[in-house]
């Protein structure tokens, strides 16, 4: 018997690797710059105090900015599986999740 399966439609179907890569460089170039920002603007704050935060603070912060691009992009790989997709479609739990190949009415 033939294998009837519909051929991916979207775009993330089509290039699940693409998909995901960008994913992880949109994360990368939004997080790590406000975050490092964000720190910078903490020590000048703390400095009339004389309160420092250790190097540590830096590395596990910018860490959990590693394991958060990680999951955004094994997230958006997930989604980009065919099944799930068809899964969105039928149910369309969230329609404004439904992939785009499918209009919205």
């Amino acid at each position: 018997m033939a294998d009837h399966r519909a051929e991916p439609t979207s775009t993330q179907e089509r290039n699940p690797r693409s998909a995901v890569l960008r994913t992880a460089l949109a994360v990368a170039v939004a997080a790590f710059p406000l975050l490092n920002g964000v720190l910078l603007a903490v020590i000048d704050a703390l400095k009339p105090y004389e309160v420092y935060l250790p190097g540590w603070v830096f590395i596990g912060l910018n860490g959990t900015l590693i394991a958060a691009t990680a999951l955004a992009a094994v997230v958006t790989r997930v989604l980009a599986v065919p099944g799930v997709n068809e899964w969105l479609r039928k149910y369309r739990i969230l329609r404004w999740f439904t992939p785009e190949d499918q209009q919205l009415n």
